[in-house]
């Protein structure tokens, strides 16, 4: 691995996942990196026109980041269908729609639709989150064999237990649906969308604060992503 290219990367995906404008000497605390070579560095991206810097002094990642992770899923299968599908869903819960992908060990945000009272807490569009702390994440994991596999890595970094989840995932196989409550207060509704050769391909969930939910509502939640789910994949694997 080149290690220039690396440290590139690093710093700008720094810039791209921070909430806000950045100093110089936060970015060399996350990376780890001595400011000099983040201050280089930095310079560089700036003339290359992928990060920014602030009259403050601060720096940032520009919207030529942007363009290219746009670019990107504009290509996938999955995002091409999926627009339609999210409206009618956030039409019939009246709630906060996610669409995720799993990528590695995590589920990564491709699209949502916030609900007219949004959701405490939600994860923003392009961000990564670790698949079992998700429903998405769960549903799509449930659906792999190396599922063991991959909550054993995930516990090398977070705090879980692996054989709770497994059993967990056993009933999600079953009812084709699974529940989180990975936000404070609110209840995560969500089911894999299945691709070619019985693999998910994505996931969608519905999320909601926990005192909008009744026995009722739940249940007409989960029944309304999994139907939807059901459909997308029709869509997808259409010939």
């Amino acid at each position: 691995m080149d290690r220039a290219v690396s440290r590139s990367f690093q710093i700008l995906e720094t810039l791209a996942q921070a909430s806000g404008p950045v100093r110089l000497s936060a970015v060399a605390a996350q990376t780890g990196l001595q400011k000099s070579t983040v201050h280089r560095i930095l310079g560089t991206l700036c003339e290359l026109g992928y990060a920014q810097q602030e009259e403050s002094g601060l720096y940032a990642a520009s919207l030529k980041t942007w363009e290219l992770g746009a670019g990107v899923i504009a290509d996938l299968p999955i995002k091409r269908v999926a627009s339609g599908y999210l409206q009618n869903l956030h039409r019939d819960t009246g709630e906060t729609v996610n669409l995720t992908v799993l990528v590695g060990d995590d589920v990564l945000y491709l699209d949502k639709i916030i609900a007219p009272r949004p959701v405490r807490f939600g994860a923003r569009v392009g961000s990564r989150v670790a698949a079992p702390l998700t429903s998405g994440g769960k549903a799509m994991l449930a659906r792999l064999i190396d599922a063991p596999e991959r909550l054993a890595r995930i516990a090398t970094r977070r705090t879980l237990d692996a054989d709770a989840l497994l059993a967990e995932l056993a009933e999600v196989r079953a009812r084709g649906y699974a529940v989180s409550g990975y936000s404070p207060g609110v209840v995560s509704t969500g089911a894999a969308v299945i691709g070619p050769g019985h693999a998910p391909i994505a996931a969608l969930s519905v999320s909601a604060p926990r005192e909008r939910l009744d026995a009722g509502k739940s249940k007409a939640i989960a029944e309304a992503v999994l139907e939807t789910c059901a459909r997308m994949a029709e869509a997808v694997n259409r010939p």
